[in-house]
């Protein structure tokens, strides 16, 4: 039987710890066929001694570039049919590979993405789409424990949000159009896919069978940050890098839902920093962004903020004898 190449890219630094679980993870693999790369990103702990063990691994450093520099480093070398990013803190079942490129091949897919747990205390973090409504909507078409999504569907989801971090994939190479955008600071995951998308139309499929676990920890560049700089960089910077990228290929209904996301991005991150005794200047100007972005959606989020602005200041009796 043959067994098409896969080129795992794992980025790295400085987490020689976790390294080791998620390279642990990639030899239990049931799929025979695997090129395993790491990039070690400017690490300055002992991650070069640690990969000698490791024979099967195509080592390559690089001067600290951040994440998606790193995934790119990894792409030049791969020569697999199929590119799988698995990052250095998460890991995958022994099953995953094996699974996704059956489907992959079965279906002739562009990519595919898998559900995961994670490895938070917090119990409403233990199944990532066990906490999110949208996939509801894309039931439409099972395949087994798939359920595959039409061009016209993966469209409108990943322009919609990104149901899939960089260790969910795994990608037909010659369905890519770019590398990872380096300008991201945490969607360069989002950003190849909707690169793939607005190229031309991609057929997909998910699982919501767990078959990865995510990380969560400080060091983590997307769960274990706080909720304010996750908004800044992932909402606010790459949301808005994404709506300009794409601004001469959408329709004018997916760039109205592109300027809600933002300014509800915006919205958010003003009541936050409102929360935590923020600079009056900074809620304002992200607030003002908001409603320039989308009025009506703004108009009603801002009522919210102001509600909650008087709940806080005032006590009950102090906002009923004002009502009077």
């Amino acid at each position: 039987m043959h067994h098409p190449l896969v080129s795992v890219i794992i980025p790295t630094y400085n987490r020689s710890a976790l390294l080791v679980k998620a390279l642990a993870s990639v030899r239990a693999q049931t799929y025979p066929a695997i090129q395993l790369i790491v990039v070690d990103d400017g690490s300055t702990d002992n991650t070069r001694e640690l990969l000698a063990g490791y024979p099967e691994v195509e080592y390559y450093y690089q001067a600290n570039q951040r994440q998606a520099a790193a995934r790119n480093k990894g792409l030049q070398y791969a020569r697999g049919e199929f590119i799988a990013s698995l990052d250095s803190d998460d890991t995958w079942e022994p099953d995953f590979l094996a699974k996704s490129i059956n489907c992959l091949v079965q279906h002739q897919l562009d990519f595919v993405f898998l559900n995961h747990h994670r490895n938070s205390h917090h119990p409403s973090h233990l199944s990532q789409l066990a906490t999110q409504g949208w996939w509801r909507r894309y039931l439409r078409q099972p395949a087994g424990e798939w359920w595959l999504l039409s061009p016209t569907l993966v469209r409108r989801l990943f322009l919609e949000t990104c149901p899939a971090p960089s260790s969910a994939l795994v990608i037909r190479r010659s369905s890519m159009v770019s590398n990872w955008n380096e300008r991201m600071l945490i969607a360069d995951d989002w950003c190849l896919i909707l690169d793939m998308v607005m190229h031309r139309p991609c057929k997909a499929a998910f699982t919501l069978q767990p078959s990865w676990v995510k990380c969560m920890q400080r060091d983590n560049v997307y769960d274990g940050r706080e909720n304010l700089e996750v908004i800044e960089r992932l909402g606010l910077h790459d949301g808005m890098l994404l709506a300009e990228r794409f601004a001469g290929q959408v329709t004018l209904a997916e760039r109205r839902l592109l300027q809600r996301q933002l300014a509800t991005h915006h919205l958010n991150f003003a009541h936050l920093l409102w929360k935590r005794g923020g600079h009056s200047g900074q809620v304002r100007l992200s607030i003002q962004k908001a409603f320039a972005l989308a009025p009506l959606q703004s108009s009603y989020h801002g009522a919210t903020m102001l509600w909650l602005f008087l709940r806080n200041r005032f006590r009950p009796d102090e906002l009923a004898s004002e009502s009077v």
